[in-house]
């Protein structure tokens, strides 16, 4: 890790101590929320972390850019771009499940070099910002993917976003492996990185979405593509992806997925 991306860590890591602060304040104290356009629901929790984590990070780097999930884009003059989304699982929190958690990346000249998936109401924080390294609590953590689809874990947010013709697919994995968890949302891609979970397969929305957990799952020895096993950029939308404990057991999981 160099100089630069150990500043970038122990600055988000300070961040999130109190942005996490913010979250735990409104837990199962909220129950009222809004719909967006793409019937997604937002809280006042959700805008209020995004403008504090935002001004944080302007303060200390204020010719940075921020893509956020709530607020609009910030075009900053760096080729350094920090993603937010501060509430993965609006659906947990709102719900009083302790599975939400804050999810940041850092792309700096097109390259995914930070991200980070925070769990406050669990205490568990995902933190990778080197190319083979991801931290749990500031412990080095590894997949430990199974090799075989049949003895394998497998978890998904929801299928219920799938269309009819990627439902298929996911059942065609789904039939193959041990047992299937839903719910959850960032909190697997952390399992994942500790080797509890092998595989996540989902429907996420945008950039601020997977980028994070893209640099989590590797950083640990992981892998994550879209379903057809390409490599994700930084401005897809409602992107079909899967993640993996190992190489192997992704290409397992790929074949199950390809539609006839």
């Amino acid at each position: 890790m160099t100089d630069k991306n150990f500043e970038f860590e122990k600055f988000i890591n300070e961040i999130l101590d109190l942005s996490g602060e913010i979250a735990l304040n409104n837990f199962r104290k909220i129950r009222d929320l809004t719909l967006k356009g793409d019937f997604s629901p937002v809280t006042k929790a959700d805008g209020d972390i995004e403008h504090f984590i935002r001004g944080k990070i302007l303060e200390k780097y204020p010719s940075h850019k921020i893509i956020g999930e709530e607020l609009d884009d910030f075009e900053g003059s760096e080729n350094i771009t920090w993603y937010i989304d501060p509430i993965d699982g609006t659906r947990s929190f709102v719900a009083g499940k302790h599975d939400f958690g804050t999810l940041i990346a850092l792309v700096i000249d097109n390259e995914l070099i930070g991200g980070v998936i925070d769990c406050p109401a669990l205490g568990e924080r995902w933190t990778s910002f080197s190319s083979n390294e991801t931290k749990v609590n500031q412990k080095i953590t590894k997949c430990k993917a199974v090799d075989n689809l049949k003895d394998a874990v497998m978890a998904t947010t929801s299928s219920h976003e799938f269309g009819m013709k990627k439902w298929r697919a996911y059942q065609s994995l789904e039939q193959s492996v041990k047992v299937t968890t839903t719910g959850s949302d960032c909190y697997n891609y952390g399992l994942l990185a500790s080797g509890y979970i092998d595989i996540v397969a989902e429907r996420l929305t945008a950039p601020h979405d997977y980028l994070p957990l893209i640099k989590v799952v590797e950083g640990a020895g992981g892998i994550m593509t879209d379903w057809e096993g390409k490599k994700l950029d930084f401005n897809q939308s409602n992107v079909y992806v899967l993640a993996s404990g190992s190489k192997e057991i992704h290409e397992m999981a790929l074949k199950k997925l390809e539609i006839i």
